[in-house]
């Protein structure tokens, strides 16, 4: 049943001069589950991503959000009605405080006009929550400190929080264990379990073992077609797939 899908894509399709980069993917996205795209370098897991969020019109095709085509939206229309993608609101202010940087989209959220020259004291009423947003990411004892002085994945983690911030009804991650070390992905895998409860995740992501462990469904793309979808545990079974991208990544 329809209601049962936050977001479905029917036929979609990207062309540049002439060359598929997406061809007729059907996807579908339950709704309050972690859903993952995975495929080979070049199998148009970005262009795809990028079509769902609009950044891109499609060549052919339908997405629905909620019911509603959202396929000739602007991206920022979308975000509007729940659906976000991570970079669009999580760039990092490098010369803002942790605090601050949560503060900021908070402040979207509440439908504040955001100005620097605002003075402090209106925004403690935000306070509450973005420290609340802060401690859930493990930054508690980094909020008072320039963005630009943290390491890489705490970067990572703090636009996580910025993310957070918006509450959309659906979050799309694209490749949020990239550049992580070892010793993040556990609790980044942790902070996306949490956040997705009541929630949508989709997520494009490369370790597989993450994959493994976090997602409820995964959609395989080569070359812009679906190659093959259902739980890791199948398409890590799929002899088509082995093939095509997963090899021995489930050792």
């Amino acid at each position: 049943m329809r209601e049962d899908y936050i977001l479905e894509a029917t036929s979609l399709s990207k062309q540049f001069r002439g060359f598929y980069a997406v061809k007729n993917v059907d996807l579908r996205v339950r709704r309050h589950t972690i859903h993952a795209l995975i495929g080979p370098n070049g199998a148009g897991k970005t262009t795809c991503f990028n079509l769902l969020t609009t950044f891109l019109p499609p060549t052919a095709g339908s997405i629905l959000f909620n019911g509603e085509e959202i396929s000739a939206s602007d991206p920022a229309t979308v975000a509007a009605k729940g659906l976000v993608r991570s970079f669009q609101i999580s760039a990092v202010f490098g010369q803002m405080t942790v605090l601050e940087n949560v503060r900021v989209a908070l402040q979207r959220k509440a439908g504040m006009t955001y100005a620097f020259w605002r003075r402090d004291s209106s925004l403690k009423v935000l306070n509450d929550r973005a420290l609340e947003l802060i401690e859930m990411v493990g930054l508690t004892r980094y909020v008072d400190t320039l963005a630009v002085s943290l390491s890489y994945g705490r970067k990572r983690v703090l636009e996580l929080a910025t993310t957070m911030a918006l509450e959309p009804e659906m979050l799309l991650l694209d490749e949020p264990m990239a550049g992580l070390g070892h010793e993040d992905i556990g609790p980044v895998i942790q902070i996306i379990r949490d956040f997705a409860k009541g929630r949508t995740v989709l997520m494009v992501e490369h370790n597989m073992k993450v994959i493994a462990e976090l997602c409820d469904r995964v959609t395989v793309l080569q070359s812009g077609e679906i190659l093959a979808e259902g739980t890791y545990a199948e398409v890590s079974r799929d002899p088509a797939v082995i093939e095509a991208y997963v090899g021995g990544a489930n050792d």
